[in-house]
């Protein structure tokens, strides 16, 4: 009776730890870093994630302030492109024009920083813009993210404008107000327009 009692224990033990394991795994792949989710939108690439910014130990959904995922002046670069007239090749050739360009390196990092926030954010839109959604509520969630990753801070860091959310025939500019009910419908064309606002930058 007590060697099957323990082996009952044994087996609910493993269980257990199974269990933990599974939640792990299905907590978007964040425990690992490897991005799974795809888009729910027709014209995004088949390389495409929604989660992509887990592969940097963002949450998922995000929310780490960005800031606490690099270090000052760390921010990503992008893509660089070269200015396509040789006439302009001085720009990058010009020793002084890299010097003055150098001594802006502050205001950049600010960029890239607002750049990299506003990318995460544009990633999760991607996987709660679906039919189904009240555009109040996408705008909402979409806001929130924001001014969490960007650290919200007064008039110093914070979203850049209200989150434009435009359907179908409306080309810009377009926020819900309170009490809009409109729900994004499955062929609808919906154009999103939100900021991230870094120091005025």
């Amino acid at each position: 009776g007590g060697e099957e009692e323990a082996a009952k224990k044994k087996k609910k033990k493993k269980k257990k730890k199974k269990k933990k394991k599974s939640a792990s795994a299905s907590n978007g792949g964040a425990a690992k870093g490897i991005p799974s989710k795809k888009p729910h939108g027709r014209l995004l690439g088949e390389n495409s994630f929604t989660d992509s910014y887990i592969a940097l130990g963002q949450t998922d959904p995000p929310s780490i302030p960005v800031c606490n995922l690099f270090t000052e002046g760390s921010f990503p670069i992008g893509e660089i492109q070269e200015h396509p007239l040789e006439s302009n090749a001085f720009r990058t050739t010009s020793a002084e024009l890299r010097a003055r360009e150098r001594m802006q390196e502050n205001l950049y990092d600010k960029i890239r920083h607002a750049s990299e926030v506003h990318r995460q954010v544009r990633k999760y839109a991607q996987s709660i813009a679906k039919p189904g959604i009240k555009l109040t509520d996408l705008c909402e969630q979409i806001e929130e993210t924001n001014r969490k990753l960007v650290r919200e801070d007064g008039l110093t860091r914070g979203i850049g404008f209200p989150t434009g959310c435009s359907l179908n025939h409306v080309a810009a500019h377009y926020t819900p107000n309170p009490g809009d009910d409109t729900v994004l419908q499955y062929d609808d064309v919906m154009k999103i327009d939100f900021g991230t606002q870094l120091e005025r930058s």
